[in-house]
């Protein structure tokens, strides 16, 4: 491995139950500097995935996120040894993200390959939604990672349907927020107990981007509270 990893069949039960999603892994290094929980309140520096996370951040020292986007392309092309891929879908960037077109590229055109393999759908979150349209990711369902309410709206004139941490959800229903019109579709994972597998609303971004509504998570994991003090400071 170098900073990046393929896994067959999940074992992240958020992701599915019965491990029919792929993922990839990649060092937190490849992700845009804008991120706000870049310096270690991201929830994949933390816990059991954490350790996995920041092992391959130490494989990546010496490492550009172009270099880590050619190693995560390799990756999805080595899948299945190269093979036929089973009819699965594909979480991209359980950690990691694609900071710069190029990076896009690189990744979205292996991801295509993917596809063509017998691939299903792929689906990601980006916080480089300002740097790189929407239609570069053109093989992946992809959600614009926004940091506040007001960033909504220049991620949609960007293409992208948008996705917001909250410090709480107000309501298990669709909501609004103060100064956006986007309705908002608190995450069901954590209301309604579903995992990514039954829900597939994320492996539908543009559709959420044409009805105008967003994914919004709350504040969790181990440092949530401390989460919570950042979105304060944020917003």
């Amino acid at each position: 491995m170098n900073g990046v990893k393929y896994v067959s069949k999940s074992h992240n039960a958020k992701i599915s139950s019965t491990r029919a999603i792929d993922a990839t892994y990649s060092s937190i290094k490849s992700c845009p500097s804008t991120c706000a929980f870049k310096s270690g309140q991201c929830y994949a520096q933390l816990g059991p995935v954490g350790i996995h996370v920041n092992r391959l951040t130490k494989e990546s020292v010496n490492m550009t996120s172009r270099q880590l986007a050619y190693e995560e392309a390799k990756v999805i092309d080595g899948s299945y040894k190269g093979g036929k891929v089973p009819n699965v879908n594909l979480r991209v960037h359980v950690s990691g993200d694609c900071s710069s077109l190029t990076s896009v590229n690189i990744v979205n055109k292996a991801i295509g390959r993917w596809k063509s393999r017998g691939g299903n759908i792929a689906y990601t979150y980006t916080h480089a939604w300002d740097q790189v349209m929407r239609e570069q990711w053109s093989n992946v369902s992809v959600l614009a990672s926004i940091d506040s309410i007001d960033q909504a709206t220049y991620a949609r004139q960007n293409g992208y349907a948008p996705s917001l941490v909250v410090s709480e959800h107000p309501s298990d229903k669709v909501y609004t927020l103060e100064s956006s019109d986007v309705k908002w579709i608190p995450c069901p994972a954590q209301t309604k107990k579903v995992t990514c597998e039954k829900c597939k609303l994320c492996m539908n971004a543009d559709r959420l981007f044409e009805k105008n509504m967003g994914i919004t998570f709350s504040a969790h994991g181990v440092k949530k509270n401390e989460i919570k003090r950042r979105l304060n400071v944020i917003k």
